[in-house]
């Protein structure tokens, strides 16, 4: 008897601490990373066991042979999505999904970054290999010898599968517990937030699920999906008819400059008595600032807001188009103003093969692309980077050279994290008492950098003439990931706090043009580009899902969900929708804008289905390819002036 439990024990103790340890790590995670799932400890402790019984257990049904070999690779898999997943999040505030991995070779590009996170605590999560590699060195000649007889590894199979089965039945039972006389009124699939996924499965759970959703995700529309685009192409309504905005800067040239994680709620701000933003302050008096404009990115962050604002198409929540639909057909900002004289050209400094832009520009439209190797490099002024004051002034005097009209987009990089700059280009004085952590006082010190650098960029095109004869457009792509929002503003309502990470700055300008005051109007990437076309002269072709911001008729701001697309907000002039932490509609709240009062859920259902369908219709003509089925009609008549 003592031998066969001594047999037993060699042969699935090293395997069933291996699973103690994997729920132990998934425990811990969510812990380091203030993951809220104190609803969810049970739920999470019951399916991570399973999950490690389905992982580590099968190692007792292998020869000697193998045994180690499989407990190595398993647990090395693990250790690596733990770690991958904790950077990430310690990063973005998300998690990674499988589709990321077909644009791993982008973290090349951010290993600053990554250095600035890594941390001793992340060798917890590299233990499963080490207890493996240990085990192999100390006892490798008993476990050699160990092994099961056949009704042994009959038994131990038959335990696998009723531990993992009831695991996964467990989850499934609590969360249709959860939806019982809910209607769910228009998603047919389980509404859920990635953080409440987490809670309650595990992070290498949710990344094996998402691994499976992704590789069995179909590349083709159906007929069915087709028709459902072309009906609701057929059916929405037009936009409202072009007022006395329209054409008032035709003919002049385009200037976009998107800037690197600004967030709106520094625009006005002070640090003492130094404003954080004193150039931009100045320019949103010198134009139209507007205030309630949002970033609504996937995982591609600024390759997502470029997506959003060329081709007032939806970033996609579970892959970046950018790189997985690089070839595909568009109807992008860069391509009608080609059409239409226009010298098109993109301008920014990172390589050529960053997001995988030397690919999808030429097919956005554009005709000349200045990267890095295009611009003169300090390398003693910005550690080998190229610093956004000396990138900004080469890109105005490049200018100069363009033959008129020209569009030109410039993307800024000094305001990236890690936030780091040389000690003589910080300028702001931030009091070493103020309550920030050092990722908010790099944040803080990059802005007012890159705000200065924006100043003397506008100064430049003064000096030479061009800035009278453009329109210009700055706004920040997303926000900073640094909870600064929350600590520049200690009033902001909870259930506003999301939204407002989300909302970025978009200042106009046009001089001597009557575009000067403060616009409320809710906004995001996705009304830019027909409002630029608008004021250009020039009919946006009906692919565009946003809307002319001077002149909406129905404004809306929707956000999602990462990976689930699922809708994660709503807001209107008149109305907030924040979906619930489980995402069904019924269980989300609806608000008054102006008042903050609770609403009855029936009141935001209508645009609740008007933007589920929108964003259900965007994913399907991205993935597809399918541009073509959203230019049916044309947006607007041309005005004569």
């Amino acid at each position: 008897m003592f031998r066969r439990l001594k047999n037993l024990i060699a042969v699935a103790g090293l395997p069933l601490s291996l699973v103690l340890l994997f729920a132990a790590q998934n425990r811990v995670f969510n812990l380091w990373l203030n993951i809220q799932a104190h609803e969810y400890v049970l739920e999470q402790a019951i399916v991570t066991a399973a999950l490690g019984t389905l992982l580590f257990g099968p190692a007792v049904l292998l020869g000697k042979r193998w045994k180690l070999a499989y407990l190595s690779v398993i647990s090395l898999v693990v250790s690596l999505i733990f770690v991958s997943q904790y950077l990430y999040f310690s990063y973005s505030g998300g998690f990674l999904q499988a589709s990321s991995l077909m644009y791993s070779k982008e973290a090349l590009y951010i290993t600053g970054t990554i250095k600035t996170l890594l941390a001793w605590r992340l060798v917890f999560f590299a233990t499963g290999p080490l207890s493996v590699l240990a085990v192999f060195f100390v006892t490798r000649k008993r476990l050699a010898e160990a092994k099961l007889s056949l009704w042994g590894k009959a038994g131990a199979l038959a335990a696998i599968i009723l531990i993992s089965g009831s695991g996964y039945a467990y989850l499934e039972s609590a969360e249709s517990k959860e939806i019982v006389n809910t209607v769910n009124l228009f998603s047919s699939g389980k509404l859920y937030s990635i953080d409440t996924m987490v809670a309650r499965t595990g992070v290498v759970n949710y990344f094996l699920e998402d691994m499976m959703h992704f590789a069995s995700t179909r590349h083709k529309a159906t007929p069915e999906e087709k028709k459902f685009v072309a009906d609701w192409n057929a059916k929405r309504p037009l936009p409202a008819p072009a007022d006395k905005t329209f054409g008032l800067a035709r003919g002049r040239n385009l200037i976009l400059i998107q800037v690197e994680s600004l967030e709106n709620i520094l625009i006005g701000k002070k640090i003492g008595e130094q404003e954080i933003t004193p150039h931009l302050n100045q320019l949103a008096k010198d134009g139209m600032y507007f205030d309630n404009y949002y970033s609504m990115i996937g995982p591609g962050n600024t390759a997502d807001a470029e997506f959003e604002t060329l081709n007032s198409l939806y970033a996609l929540p579970d892959e970046v188009a950018f790189v997985g639909h690089a070839y595909d057909d568009y109807q992008a900002l860069p391509a009608l103003l080609k059409q239409n004289g226009y010298g098109t050209y993109a301008l920014h400094g990172d390589v050529p093969s960053f997001w995988n832009r030397a690919n999808i520009y030429p097919r956005l439209g554009y005709d000349n692309v200045l990267s890095r190797n295009d611009f003169s490099i300090k390398p003693s002024v910005c550690f080998e980077d190229l610093c956004d004051d000396d990138f900004l002034q080469q890109a105005a005097d490049k200018m100069k050279s363009f033959p008129q009209p020209f569009m030109a987009t410039v993307i800024t990089l000094s305001s990236h994290t890690p936030f780091e700059l040389p000690d003589n280009l910080k300028t702001l004085d931030i009091p070493q008492d103020m309550q920030l952590t050092w990722q908010q006082r790099g944040y803080l010190e990059s802005i007012h950098y890159a705000d200065a650098a924006l100043g003397a960029f506008v100064d430049r095109l003064k000096q030479s003439g061009l800035y009278d004869n453009s329109l210009m457009l700055i706004y920040g792509d997303h926000q900073s990931y640094t909870d600064i929002a929350a600590v520049l503003d200690h009033d902001q309502p909870a259930f506003l706090s999301e939204l407002q990470k989300n909302q970025v700055p978009l200042i106009v300008l046009a001089p001597q043009m009557d575009l000067h005051g403060v616009n409320t109007t809710p906004a995001s990437h996705l009304d830019l580009y027909p409002t630029v076309s608008s004021l250009l002269g020039i009919a946006a072709p009906h692919s565009v899902l946003g809307q002319d911001m001077l002149a909406a008729r129905d404004p809306v701001v929707v956000q999602r969900e990462l990976a689930t697309g699922n809708i994660h907000s709503i807001q209107t002039p008149t109305l907030v929708y924040e979906s619930s932490a489980d995402g069904v509609y019924g269980q989300g709240t609806c608000l008054n804008a102006a008042t903050t009062k609770e609403l009855p859920t029936g009141i935001c259902s209508a645009v609740f289905k008007q933007e589920n369908d929108a964003v259900s219709v965007s994913d399907l003509v991205v993935k597809n390819n399918l541009v073509s089925l959203l230019s049916a009609r044309v947006t607007q008549v041309s005005v004569n002036r």
